[in-house]
């Protein structure tokens, strides 16, 4: 398989994009406004820096992004490190990566999900998932979905860091 396209985030966990070897890769301390964080900020270890998403109650915790081209793609391939210390996870519960395809008037045509596994330590994970028919545009977003009531904060969290989004024929 070809690459077509690369969208993914920098080690400050940002937008990059290479399309016929340009790399486009905003500034890890200005955040385009078209970045979404809730309950979630960038954080810096060991001179890495990475999202931090924790589930203080009242809704999903996330970062996301807006619907972007898949431009002809018959496959995303998702890799990232992570930790969390959440303990299940599953299609819109836990601690996992939601991609939603959407067709040509923006309305989901598939949600898929990267399902991240209890772990305290940097792990890798990488996931191969199919564009479904009909689809042009896709929207990633790291979330913690608990259904936590507002107010509660459980100190459940996920952290990731070198995401790399890849289009394939």
């Amino acid at each position: 398989m070809n690459i077509k396209s690369l969208i993914g985030l920098s080690l400050a966990m940002m937008a990059a994009t290479v399309i016929g070897g340009e790399t486009i890769a905003p500034d890890p301390n200005n955040l385009a406004p078209e970045w979404v964080l809730t309950s979630a900020k960038i954080l810096e270890e060991g001179g890495q820096k990475y999202f931090h998403i924790e589930d203080l109650g009242g809704g999903i915790a996330s970062v996301a992004y807006p619907p972007t081209l898949l431009n002809g793609a018959n496959q995303v391939k998702v890799k990232l490190q992570y930790r969390t210390n959440v303990a299940a996870s599953q299609l819109h519960s836990g601690a996992w990566y939601h991609i939603a395809f959407l067709d040509k008037n923006n309305k989901p045509i598939k949600h898929e999900g990267l399902f991240l596994k209890l772990n305290d330590e940097w792990t890798e994970h990488e996931e191969v998932i199919h564009v479904p028919e009909f689809a042009l545009k896709f929207t990633a977003q790291l979330r913690v979905q608990l259904y936590t009531p507002e107010g509660k904060n459980t100190g459940k969290f996920l952290d990731a860091r070198n995401i790399v989004i890849e289009l394939l024929e």
